[in-house]
Parts: C-alpha cells; structure tokens; sequence
C-alpha cells in the first residue's frame, strides 16, 4: 500500500474512531432526534411541557400561552420550505379562533445553536408573514428531542392538559387540509368532516412505566433498567405498541438483533402499518442481506407515512449494498430535505461509501454527521 493510502485510511481511520466514541458517550443510537409524526409519543398521550425564549428573549412556559380549548405548537425552520405555509396558515385560524379558545405557539428549531445571523433571519420571517402569535427559539433543540421530531414543519394539538389530540408531519396538502377542518370543527363544537384521530390510549400504568423507561435511557444512568420498565409497560398494556418499538431499538444498540427483530414483529401484529416498526424491521433485514424482504416493508412504510426520514436513508442504506449507487443518493438527498438535522441519514451514507472503498466520501460523509451533533462550522 503506498504511503498516500496509509495516510489517507489513517485520517479516515482517526475520523471514524471518533465518530464511534461520541455515539458512545452520547447513547444517540437508542432514540434517533424521530403513521407517526413523533417517534416517541402518540395521540392520546401527555405532550413535554417547555420553557422557551420568545425571538424577543423572554422565557415563556406553555402555562404561560396555552389557549383555553387548544393549543397548536408548531415546530419549524427558516430553511424549509412548507414551514413558512404552515405558519401562515396557523395566522389565518389563529386571528380566527383567538377569542375562542385557540392559542398559536411557533417553536423554531433551525440549529443545535441559534446565532445572531439566525435569529436575525427568524425575526425577518416573523415579521414577513406578520406572525401575531408567539414565536419561540428551542436554541439546543431540547423540545425538539423530547417530543421525538422527525420532520419540519410538525405540528401538534393538545389540550388544556397537553394531551395530544392531533398531530401533522410535514405539512401534505390533504393532511393539512384534514388538520384545519379538525380545528375549525373542534373550536365551532361542530362534527369534523375528516374522522378524528382517537389514537390508542394506553393504560395508566403501562404509560408510567414506559415513561420510567425513556427518561432512564435519557438520564443516560443505569441505561440496563430501561429494558425492565418496558417489558414492565408491556405486561401491563399487552396492546401498547411504543413500548415495543423502544424496546426493539434498545436491543438493537446492544447487539441483540433476534429479539429487537421480535419486538418490532410485536408491534406490527397490533399496528401493521405502524411506520417505525416497518422500517426498523426493514433495516434488520437490510443489515441481513435480505434486500428483498427489506425493500418489502419499506415499500409499505412509505404507504402508511412518506415523511418519515429514516426510511429514506434506509432505503439508500439498501440501495448502496445493491451498488445502486445513484439511487442511494437520491434517497440520502430527500431524508435531508426532509430533516438535515438527523445526524444519521450521514452515517448511513458514509457506510455506502465505506463499503465501496470510497474513503474520502465516507469519511466526508461522517464527518457531516458529527457536525450536525456538534455543530462544528
């Protein structure tokens, strides 16, 4: 090998090293920053609170803007393009309804860290579609986690109590359209056109444990005691479905692919067209070798939700290991259109490089993922 090439698989060596440990310290594997708008909450379940800065700098609580029937929190982004009609249409019902219980709460999630050039370009959007509702900045994209975002725009609806009674991903044309109706015929105490969205709702102490089980893998402290409160979720609501899911994806970061591949089966015997179990499912198989079987699945995530990213870079992950190289890219190029903040549709791709021995692309490519975690400029 020629020194040129050593020095070259040094670098991309040293890079890729480093990726490993940061996913490491961080545990970002477990819960990815995503039919299911968020990756860990539902319909009928309890929304996070928050404690945000207005644009212009005072911390407001959703104690402090919730409306007296609903509140609509729709998360968003100077760079996307649907962002700036969801947020128009929200001012159209939000001048509206104000007076009848609606309230309005914009939460942008344009960085891991918001600059002055940054909030300096939110404000011009705020004051371009003379937004009259409160415009929050989630700098650090705490929110942003919590909820479980895997597209922008999303937007929820919750109640005074923040139980989500809607939820949107990426604002679609008839989805939107479905959404507006549910509001008007909530607020007007009419009977929506769309059939609403009841969601399953889990029994009480099913949700507490797996709650107990998220915010454990969260804290990042005695990880292992999370897959107890989950199976313990699961014993006490058999036909809860994230329990599962989060299950499946806690062994899935410890090696054990069987039984992450059962727990996924699980959640589709109750919800066959529950997204994130199709393509975690999709991805086992991918990671097999059974192209075939994986492409399957993908094909009926796509059908239950189009918006959901990681079934893009999964489907270049399986494109890439058929040297389907183009296709792969192609995929790669919408997961980021649809949300550029998660750090894996990079990973992904740095792996379709890696395996084609195309080093310096792989090692770009991971190091994009490391500057969407870290915010490196």
């Amino acid at each position: 090998m020629s020194r040129k090439k050593v020095s070259l698989w040094s670098r991309f060596s040293q890079r890729t090293a480093l990726l490993a440990v940061l996913f490491t310290a961080y545990g970002i594997f477990l819960f990815t920053p995503a039919a299911a708008t968020l990756q860990q909450l539902q319909v009928g379940m309890e929304a996070p609170g928050f404690s945000l800065p207005l644009v212009s700098g005072e911390n407001k609580s959703f104690a402090d803007l919730k409306g007296d029937k609903l509140t609509v929190l729709l998360v968003w982004s100077t760079w996307d393009r649907k962002s700036e009609k969801a947020l128009a249409r929200m001012q159209t019902l939000y001048q509206k309804y104000r007076d009848k219980g609606l309230a309005v709460v914009a939460i942008n999630a344009d960085g891991q860290k918001i600059s002055d050039a940054d909030l300096a370009r939110i404000r011009s959007t705020v004051e371009r579609l003379k937004l009259t509702y409160p415009v929050l900045v989630d700098n650090g994209l705490d929110y942003f986690h919590d909820v479980g975002i895997i597209a922008l725009p999303s937007t929820v609806i919750v109640d005074r109590e923040r139980v989500i009674k809607y939820e949107l991903s990426g604002y679609p044309l008839v989805g939107a359209e479905e959404m507006a109706d549910f509001l008007t015929a909530s607020i007007e105490g009419t009977k929506p056109a769309m059939a609403e969205k009841k969601g399953y709702q889990p029994a009480k102490s099913a949700l507490r444990f797996y709650n107990m089980g998220r915010n454990t893998l969260k804290s990042g402290r005695m990880a292992e005691t999370a897959e107890m409160w989950f199976k313990k979720a699961i014993e006490a609501d058999p036909n809860f479905v994230l329990p599962h899911i989060s299950l499946g994806r806690f062994y899935v970061q410890r090696g054990d692919k069987a039984l992450a591949g059962e727990q996924f089966r699980e959640a589709l015997a109750k919800e066959p067209t529950h997204v994130i179990a199709l393509c975690e499912s999709a991805l086992l198989l991918f990671e097999d070798n059974r192209l075939a079987e994986g492409q399957s699945l993908l094909e009926s995530a796509f059908k239950a939700d189009e918006s959901y990213t990681p079934c893009y870079y999964y489907a270049g992950f399986a494109y890439g290991r058929q040297d389907k190289l183009d296709q792969a890219l192609k995929m790669f190029d919408e997961a980021e259109k649809i949300n550029p903040l998660d750090y894996n549709l990079y990973v992904y791709k740095g792996r379709v490089f890696e395996e084609r021995k195309r080093l310096p692309e792989a090692a770009a490519a991971y190091r994009k993922a490391l500057e969407t975690i870290l915010q490196i400029h």
